[in-house]
């Protein structure tokens, strides 16, 4: 192919979702059942819980720390956990 996409397909990053979570070849728990990382009002330690033991954990944070528009848990933080941090490294 010539670099296009077939039409209708759609990248994933355009999707919201990272090369890193499609190329994982370990089982990721957001990849098997995503409809758990996208609850409103959800708890810090509940957004921890769900993301506790991914070896993605770091990375998956910062790539949304680098996208405010990102909703749900990512990195085992919180939409409002992450706008917290953005402001305290802003500040720094």
């Amino acid at each position: 192919m010539s670099g296009h996409h077939a039409t209708g397909a759609r990248p994933a990053l355009a999707l919201g979702i990272p090369d890193f979570v499609m190329e994982a070849t370990a089982p990721l728990q957001c990849r098997e059942s995503p409809d758990a990382w996208f609850v409103e009002g959800l708890r810090q330690s509940d957004a921890e819980a769900l993301c506790e033991g991914c070896s993605f954990l770091d990375v998956c944070e910062a790539f949304a720390l680098e996208r405010p528009e990102l909703f749900g848990v990512w990195g085992g933080t919180t939409r409002r956990e992450r706008e917290r941090l953005r402001r305290t490294r802003a500040a720094a």
